[in-house]
């Protein structure tokens, strides 16, 4: 349904024959996202969103996410805070994402976080979390929240455009930071929020 598992894991789901199937089949689709989401499969929240972009998510949606929220963890948290974003248009749904930024959580969920919130609208809550955020040990999740943060400052690009920062978030291997690697994350975090803050006012 979503593509090689190989794929979906590193490239992320496939929606085009779930949206095909959403035509001809949605009392289907509904029981078959359903059952996704009470299993706790993070692809099964993402159906929902692509679902609702195309105006097919499922009667009784918004119920489902909310009956499993309390419980979800890690990337299915994320993926229903997600979905219940999208349908609710509650801001607040950033709330975990931000809470797992801030946290010891294995990377891979920290940089879904950071990804994940370009999809809410700036606040300046949320510019200091991905600040925080891009100096992460980890460089993934500072490369994903800088992306993040230029967004928010209304660039169409992403931090591999932009070299002179793009340098100061690419030192070091991950686990070797030095404190002069510190520093330019330090740098980079207060040069992205500063541009991002400038576009809310």
């Amino acid at each position: 349904m979503f593509g090689d598992p190989y794929s979906v894991a590193h490239d992320g789901p496939e929606f085009t024959r779930l949206l095909d199937l959403a035509e001809t089949a949605p009392d289907e689709v509904a029981r078959m996202v359903a059952a996704g989401v009470k299993a706790g499969d993070p692809v099964a929240a993402q159906s929902i969103v692509a679902l609702a972009a195309e105006g097919k998510a499922p009667d009784g949606a918004v119920a489902l996410l909310r009956g499993v929220a309390p419980g979800a963890a890690g990337t299915f948290q994320i993926r229903v805070a997600q979905a219940l974003h999208v349908l609710t248009g509650d801001d607040s749904w950033a709330d975990p994402l931000v809470s797992f930024l801030a946290s010891g959580a294995w990377k891979g969920i920290r940089l879904d976080a950071a990804i994940a919130l370009a999809d809410f609208p700036p606040t300046p809550r949320l510019i200091e979390a991905l600040g925080q955020a891009v100096r992460d040990p980890e460089y993934l999740v500072r490369y994903h929240a800088a992306n993040t943060l230029l967004r928010y400052a209304g660039h169409d690009t992403g931090i591999a455009e932009h070299p002179e920062v793009f340098a100061k978030i690419a030192r070091t291997a991950d686990g070797d930071a030095t404190a002069a690697d510190q520093a330019g994350w330090d740098e980079a975090a207060d040069l992205l929020t500063a541009d991002a803050l400038r576009r809310l006012d």
